[in-house]
C-alpha cells in the first residue's frame, strides 16, 4: 500500500491512487494541521484551538486522542509510526515521495521549476483557511509558490517565451494583486506578445488597488518600468524586469544557505522592517553561531524586489579574522557598483556616497565589531538600505532598526538536522536527535557541525553519537576533530573582549554548567553580586551571555538565570584549563 498526501490545494489523501474517506470535519482539520507541519511536533494546545477556537470541551483531550485513533484506522497499517505522540503534541511523519509540499520544495530546490510548479492544484489547503494553525501554514506555501513561480516566469521571459506565461499570469495575478514582482513579469510577457495597452491597463488596475485597499503607491521600480512603456519604443521594458541576473539590478549576495530552517518570526520581522516599514539600517545580533549571516542572506535574496538598484555583500574580516582596511573595503563597493577604480587621492567615502544618492540598494555588511566600522559605509542621501551583522549591539547606531538571534527551538533545530542527514534517519530516532540538538547548544552553527559528522559516520546511530556528545569527550574535539577553523572563530570572539572581560569569561568556564545564577557567577567571578552583574551585563552586550529565564518565587523574588552559548561555553572551559584557572568555590 503506498499513501500520497496533498495539501497543494484541496486536502487530499489517495491509497495506490485512490482517495481515502477522511472522516469528520475535526478529523479532517486534525489531519491538514499535522501534514502542513509535517516531520515537526504541533503542540496539543495549538491542535485543540484550531478544532474548538476559544471554546473547547472539558473533553478536549479525549477527543483528540479519539480523532487521532481515528485517522491512524483510516491510514492502514503501520500508521502508529506514521502519527507518533511526542511530548506535548502528535508528529505526523513524511517524506518528500509522499507529501507533495515535501515533494514541491525538493524539485524547486533542485532547479526543477517546471515539475514543482505541476503539483498545484489550486490554493494550498483550500477549504481549511478559516483556521489560523493552517491559514499561516498555507500562506508560507503559497509566498514559496508565488517564488517559484515568478523565477519561472522570469525565465521564459528571458528565452523569449514571455508570450506563453500570460494567462497563468493573470489568473495568479488575481488571486495575489499587490504582488509587484509578478505584476511586472505579467506586464513584459504582455509587452513581449505585442499587447502593450494591456500592459499599461495593469498597471492602472494595480495603481488604483494600492491606493484604494493600501493608502500606498507602486514601488520606483515599478513606475520606472511603466514610464519606460510610455515613453520607449516598447519591449525595453524588459530591462526594467526584476532579475536577479547581472542584466538589470546586481545581485552580489553569496548563494543563499541551502539548509537554512527555522526563523520564520526573525525573517518576517526583518522584512517587514526593511520592505515595508522602508528601514535603512537594520541591525543583527547575537552570540557566535546562532545564523546571523545566514539569516541576512536569506532575507537579502527575498529583497530583490524593493531594491530595484542592487544588492550587495562585504564582509568586515578577513579569513585570518583581522579587521579590513575601510579603503579595501571601499573599493570593494565601488568596483561591485562598476565605477572604474579612483585616480589615487580620490576620497573613497566620497566616491561612495556620490553612487549611493538617489539609489535604493541593499547592502549587507557582515561580522562588524564596532560602530566605527559601518558609520562610512551608512548612506546620507538616497534610499539605499545597510543591513549589518555583528555580535555587540551597536548602540551608537541610532535609528537602526534591531534584531537580536535566539537559538533554534528544538524543533527547528531537528529539522536543520533532517534536512542535512536525511529526514528519515532523523525520524528513525528522534529523541536521540533532540538530545543531540540540545547538546549543541541549538545553535545552527553546532548543528551544521553534527549534521557534517554524522553524514560521514552513516553508520553510527544517533542513539550512540548522542552519548559521545553527552559523555567525557569535550564538545568542541568531539564536533571540530583537527579542524581549527571553529577554535579560531571562538577564540576570536573571546580574544576581542577586553581584558577585564576575557579574563571574565575564562572565569565563569570553570562553572560545571553553562547555565548558572548571579550568585554562582559572583563566586566564580570571585566579586560582590553589584559588581558581578555589572560584569556579566557587559558580556551580555557583547552577546557572549543570555538571559536563559527567571525563576519566580514568591517569597525570594525572582532569580535570574544566565547562559553561556554551548560552543563559547566549551571553548572557555578549554581556555580555563589550558590558563589553570583555579576553579570556582559553587
Amino acid at each position: 500500500m503506498s499513501l500520497a498526501f496533498g495539501i497543494l490545494g484541496p486536502l487530499q489523501v489517495l491509497e495506490d491512487g485512490r482517495p481515502l474517506d477522511l472522516g469528520t470535519r475535526k478529523q479532517q482539520i486534525l489531519l491538514a494541521a499535522l501534514l502542513c507541519h509535517a516531520n515537526a511536533r504541533v503542540a496539543f494546545d495549538d491542535l485543540v484551538e484550531a478544532l474548538w477556537d476559544d471554546a473547547p470541551p472539558r473533553t478536549a483531550r479525549k477527543n483528540v486522542q479519539v480523532y487521532v485513533s481515528s485517522l491512524r484506522r483510516v491510514l492502514g497499517a503501520g500508521s502508529e509510526c506514521r502519527i507518533s505522540h511526542r511530548t506535548g503534541g502528535y508528529v505526523l511523519h513524511s517524506d518528500a515521495e509522499e507529501l507533495d509540499a515535501l515533494r514541491f520544495a525538493r524539485l524547486a530546490g533542485s532547479g526543477a521549476a517546471t515539475d514543482a510548479l505541476a503539483l498545484w492544484r489550486g490554493a494550498a489547503l483550500d477549504g481549511f483557511r478559516d483556521i489560523p494553525l493552517i491559514d499561516a501554514a498555507a500562506q508560507r506555501l503559497d509566498r514559496r509558490f508565488l517564488g517559484v513561480f515568478e523565477d519561472w516566469m522570469e525565465a521564459e521571459i528571458a528565452a523569449g517565451s514571455g508570450a506563453t506565461t500570460i494567462e497563468r499570469a493573470t489568473d495568479i495575478a488575481q488571486q495575489h494583486p499587490f504582488r509587484e514582482r509578478l505584476r511586472m513579469l505579467q506586464m513584459t510577457a504582455l509587452c513581449q506578445a505585442g499587447r502593450r495597452a494591456e500592459a499599461l491597463a495593469v498597471y492602472d488596475e494595480l495603481r488604483r488597488a494600492l491606493a484604494q485597499e493600501l493608502g500606498l503607491s507602486p514601488s520606483p521600480a515599478l513606475t520606472r518600468f511603466y514610464d519606460s512603456l510610455l515613453h520607449e519604443p516598447a519591449p525595453a521594458a524588459r530591462r526594467e524586469t526584476p532579475r536577479r541576473g547581472p542584466a538589470t539590478a546586481p545581485n552580489l549576495v553569496p548563494a543563499a544557505p541551502p539548509a537554512f530552517t527555522g526563523r520564520t518570526a526573525a525573517t518576517a520581522l526583518l522584512t517587514d522592517a526593511l520592505a515595508a516599514r522602508g528601514s535603512r539600517l537594520a541591525v543583527v545580533t547575537g552570540a557566535l553561531g546562532t545564523g546571523k549571516t545566514a539569516l541576512a542572506v536569506h532575507v537579502a535574496h527575498r529583497l530583490g524586489e524593493y531594491f530595484p538598484d542592487g544588492r550587495f555583500f562585504v564582509r568586515l574580516r578577513g579569513d585570518d579574522g583581522r579587521p579590513r582596511a575601510l579603503e579595501g573595503v571601499l573599493r570593494q563597493l565601488l568596483a561591485a557598483v562598476g565605477r572604474p577604480e579612483p585616480p589615487p587621492g580620490t576620497d573613497l567615502r566620497w566616491a561612495w556616497q556620490l553612487w549611493l544618492g538617489g539609489r535604493r540598494a541593499l547592502v549587507v555588511v557582515d561580522d562588524a565589531r564596532r560602530e566605527s566600522e559601518v558609520r562610512p559605509l551608512l548612506p546620507e542621501v538616497g534610499e539605499t538600505a545597510v543591513l549589518v551583522t555583528a555580535r555587540h549591539r551597536l548602540i551608537g547606531l541610532d535609528g537602526a532598526f534591531r534584531l537580536c538571534l535566539s537559538p533554534l527551538t528544538v524543533d527547528e533545530a531537528v529539522d536543520f538536522l533532517g534536512r542535512v542527514i536525511g529526514a528519515e534517519r532523523v525520524m528513525a530516532d528522534p529523541a536521540s536527535a533532540a538530545q543531540i540538538v540540545r547538546a549543541a547548544g541549538l545553535l545552527p552553527l553546532g548543528i551544521r557541525l553534527v549534521a557534517d559528522r554524522l553524514a560521514f559516520l552513516r553508520h553510527v546511530p544517533l542513539r550512540e553519537y548522542g552519548a559521545r556528545m553527552t559523555g567525557t569527550r569535550p564538545l568542541l574535539d568531539e564536533l571540530c576533530g583537527d579542524d581549527v577553523a571553529v577554535r579560531v572563530r571562538l577564540a576570536e570572539s573571546i580574544d576581542d573582549l577586553p581584558a577585564a572581560a576575557y579574563g571574565a569569561v575564562l572565569r565563569l568556564g570553570v562553572l560545571p554548567e553553562p547555565q548558572f545564577t548571579l550568585e554562582q557567577a559572583a563566586a566564580a567571578l570571585d566579586r560582590d553580586p553589584d559588581t558581578a552583574v555589572r560584569v556579566l551585563e557587559n558580556l551580555m552586550e557583547a552577546s557572549v551571555l543570555t538571559v536563559r529565564h527567571m525563576d519566580v518565587d514568591e517569597e525570594a523574588g525572582h532569580t535570574v538565570r544566565y547562559e553561556m552559548p554551548a560552543l563559547t561555553y566549551a571553548y572557555a572551559r578549554e581556555s580555563a584549563a589550558a590558563a589553570r584557572v583555579p576553579v570556582s568555590r559553587t
